[in-house]
């Protein structure tokens, strides 16, 4: 297997990562507490995400979120409906690995992405309620739907034609009326996808893409700096699993584990009450070998109807 055969298989990698879900923000479970019952959650996310390096791409991303928060007097929380879907306008620059030298090729692809599903139980312990000190547990199953935009014939693609199911697990502290920790860690399953497409000499091949499970965990801090501006830093590390392919000769690694940590950088402004805007920074601070670092700019919209 040549190099040319291998950076084409990375083009089309970067298509199955381009329309992930949503990232949780610090804020996001500590919301249980506040919300009334029976709440409807609107969220916007507009993020314009680049890289420059061996390979570059360009892209940018809107997705619409909606939940619905069912809360208990006990402290139980259950989130029975929370969807997210995007959608996405990716172009890849992709050199030649025989003609270093030449201009490089442009892929572009544009559609809308996998559908995440996005149910959450949660509990929370209130310790202080005069100084708003309060713990929370969630566990969140992230389910990935394969029904984004995708065609075999193309090298670059907004859908991953594959299923993903992604437990997380969270805990989080409030304390001293205006700061917050929280801790996550989550594992990535992988489907298959059957229709991986492949370049093999000048005919397309329509190849078997299997990925072991990843990790992935999430250290953030927030702090509240009046009643209507916040500010947090968070750092999510992926550990993405091995990829490979079956071929007639047997199975090929596309790609090996790789590991990017990133850091979120995010100020918020309560419009109102239930309105509230974040502004966000996520460059990559380390990639392994093989991963080119990016990062992303980007706003968030959220709107609580009850």
């Amino acid at each position: 297997m040549n190099r040319a055969f291998l950076a084409v298989l990375f083009v089309s990698l970067v298509s199955a990562t381009g329309a992930q879900a949503q990232q949780a923000d610090f804020r996001d479970y500590e919301a249980g507490f506040f919300v009334p019952n029976r709440s409807v959650i609107a969220h916007t996310y507009l993020r314009h995400a680049s890289a420059s390096g061996e390979r570059d791409f360009s892209q940018t991303q809107a997705a619409f979120r909606a939940t619905y928060v069912l809360k208990h007097d006990s402290g139980l929380t259950v989130v029975p409906f929370d969807v997210s879907m995007p959608v996405v306008d990716v172009t890849v620059f992709q050199a030649n690995p025989l003609s270093p030298a030449a201009p490089k090729s442009a892929l572009r692809a544009s559609g809308v992405g996998d559908l995440t599903y996005i149910p959450t139980v949660g509990y929370g312990i209130v310790q202080n309620a005069e100084t708003n000190t309060h713990t929370w547990f969630a566990f969140t199953p992230y389910v990935t739907i394969p029904v984004g935009s995708y065609s075999s014939d193309r090298f670059l693609n907004i859908g991953s034609n594959r299923w993903t199911v992604r437990p997380q697990l969270v805990v989080g502290q409030r304390f001293l009326k205006a700061f917050t920790l929280e801790a996550m860690a989550n594992v990535g399953i992988h489907g298959d996808n059957d229709e991986f497409p492949v370049l093999v000499g000048t005919e397309v091949a329509k190849l078997k893409l299997s990925q072991t499970p990843s990790l992935g965990g999430v250290l953030a801090a927030g702090m509240d700096l009046s009643a209507s501006f916040f500010t947090g830093a968070a750092l999510y590390i992926d550990r993405n699993g091995q990829r490979t392919i079956e071929t007639p000769a047997g199975e090929v690694e596309v790609a090996p584990k790789q590991t990017v940590s990133s850091l979120r950088l995010t100020m918020g402004l309560r419009i109102e009450k239930l309105t509230t805007v974040m502004l966000q920074f996520q460059p990559d601070i380390y990639g392994s070998t093989g991963v080119t670092k990016g990062n992303f700019v980007g706003a968030r919209l959220t709107h609580v109807f009850f």
